[in-house]
C-alpha cells in the first residue's frame, strides 16, 4: 500500500493497522468485487463511473450491502486528501458476507514506458473464457496465472480467446481492432465493460469514428489496420505483435485516436497526466 492512511467502512485508519480476518470466509472464497482508479495531479479520474461499476459488479454476483455510491465517492476523495499524494492508484475492495466490508487504499502508480505508445507492445494469447466477465470480481487466479504467461514471454499482456477462436479481452485490459475510422470490439456481454473502454468509445464517436461490436477472429486479426488495449493506467496502448503475427506499423487512425483521447483527458482533468 501507499500512504499513511486507508479507509475501512468510511473510517480513516492507519495503513499499518489495516487487516482482514483469517475467519473472513467470503474473502477466502473470493466473494467480493473491486475497482482500480487513477489519481493524477490529485484528481481522481472517472470517479462516478468507477463507483457505479463497483456496485454493478456487486449486484451481478448477488453481493448485498448497505453502502451508498455518494458516500463511497466521498470516502475515495477523503483518502486522496488525507494521504496528500499527487499521483497514485486507488483500489476499492468490497467483500460480501453477513457484515460486508469496504476497503479503500492507495497503491503506487503505474506508468507505461512512453516508447510503447509509438512502437506498440507485444501480446500473447491463451484459450480461456472468464466466468461472469461483466463483473470485476476477486476470482482472479485464472487471470493471474494467464498473465504470468505474458511475463514469461516478455509481453505486455495475454489476450483471452474463446472456444470459437474469437479474441475477447486481455487479463487486465479491453481489446480493440481498428480499420479506417471503425473501431471493433467484442460484444459487451462477453467482456468487462471497462471505464477506459467506455470513455475511449465516447471520445472516438465524438470525433468521427464509428464502433462495431462483433466477434474478432484471432486467425483474421491482421486484416485490420491495427489493434490496441485500453486500461486505467495505460489509457490506449497500441499493439505491435500478437503471438507471431505483427502489424507493419501503428496505423494513422490509431495514432490519431491516441492523440484525441489524450486531449479528451486534458479537458477533463488538466495536462501532465
Amino acid at each position: 500500500m501507499l500512504g499513511k492512511y486507508c479507509i475501512h467502512n468510511g473510517k480513516v485508519i492507519l495503513t499499518d493497522k489495516a487487516k482482514i480476518s483469517i475467519d473472513d470466509i467470503e474473502f477466502t472464497y473470493g466473494f467480493g468485487v473491486y475497482e482500480n482508479l487513477k489519481v493524477r495531479n490529485s484528481r481522481v479520474y472517472f470517479l462516478i463511473e468507477h463507483v457505479e461499476r463497483l456496485f454493478f459488479s456487486a449486484e451481478k454476483i448477488g453481493l448485498k450491502h448497505n453502502f451508498k455510491p455518494d458516500e463511497t465517492e466521498e470516502w475515495i476523495l477523503l483518502l486522496t486528501k488525507k494521504n496528500k499524494i499527487e499521483s497514485a492508484n486507488i483500489k476499492v475492495l468490497l467483500i460480501g458476507g453477513n457484515e460486508p466490508n469496504l476497503y479503500i487504499q492507495n497503491l503506487a502508480p503505474k506508468f507505461l514506458d512512453r516508447k510503447y505508445y509509438k512502437q506498440g507492445v507485444k501480446v500473447v494469447t491463451y484459450n480461456y473464457e472468464r466466468f461472469l466477465p461483466q463483473a470485476k470480481t476477486l476470482n482472479m487466479l485464472p487471470s493471474y496465472l494467464i498473465y504470468r504467461k505474458a511475463v514469461e514471454a516478455h509481453a505486455h499482456d495475454t489476450l483471452l480467446v474463446d472456444k470459437k477462436g474469437y479474441i475477447t479481452e486481455g487479463t487486465r485490459a479491453n481489446f480493440f481492432t481498428i480499420k479506417g475510422n471503425i473501431l471493433y470490439s467484442a460484444p459487451v456481454d462477453k467482456v468487462l465493460d471497462g471505464v477506459t473502454r467506455r470513455t475511449v468509445i465516447d471520445c472516438a464517436l465524438k470525433n468521427g469514428y464509428k464502433l462495431a461490436e462483433q466477434d474478432i477472429s484471432l486467425d483474421k486479426v491482421l486484416k485490420y489496420d491495427g489493434a490496441f488495449l485500453t486500461h486505467t493506467s495505460g489509457k490506449i496502448v497500441p499493439i505491435k505483435q500478437i503471438d507471431d503475427k505483427s502489424f507493419p506499423e501503428i496505423c494513422g487512425g490509431l495514432k490519431n485516436l491516441i492523440s484525441l483521447y489524450n486531449n479528451y483527458l486534458d479537458k477533463l482533468y488538466g495536462k501532465n497526466i
